[in-house]
């Protein structure tokens, strides 16, 4: 399985989780390490942009995460699993404490979560202290811009 990162150049091979760790997310709070990442490139470019709060951000790059193939390494969650508030902006308990329960009992390497913006599309939150996060190897693919038509 794949999953892709949009980010900085500097943190793109960044295996720790420091930026949601220092930051929190929708699925952890501060001070929880945890690595994210959309199970499609064009998740990964909705969900950059929209959190770059218009502006187009330079030295980004396209990185793929080749995760392990055991689907008993992953929890999957869907609309219908989670309770209502999931995708509050900002983000609310509801999806911090499922995202931290996940994060810390480390049963599973990856969280399938269905994506705030496009609830079709799916993104993945991963352990990085999970055991099998040993076997997840971060490549940059190529310099990632978006297309200047977004910024009109």
């Amino acid at each position: 399985m794949q999953a892709w990162r949009i980010s900085k150049r500097d943190y793109a091979l960044d295996r720790h989780g420091t930026g949601a760790r220092l930051s929190g997310g929708r699925w952890n709070s501060s001070g929880v390490a945890a690595i994210y990442a959309g199970i499609t490139p064009e998740i990964a470019a909705m969900e950059k942009l929209v959190h770059t709060s218009g502006i187009l951000p330079q030295d980004l790059v396209l990185s793929v995460l080749d995760l392990p193939d055991d689907d008993q390494l992953y929890l999957r969650l869907t609309v219908d699993d989670l309770s209502a508030g999931w995708d509050a902006l900002p983000s609310s308990t509801v999806s911090i404490s499922i995202g931290d329960d996940f994060l810390l009992t480390s049963l599973h390497l990856g969280l399938i979560v269905p994506s705030a913006i496009m609830p079709e599309a799916s993104n993945i939150v991963l352990n990085p202290i999970h055991p099998a996060f040993d076997n997840v190897t971060i490549r940059v693919v190529r310099p990632f811009e978006f297309d200047s038509r977004l910024s009109k």
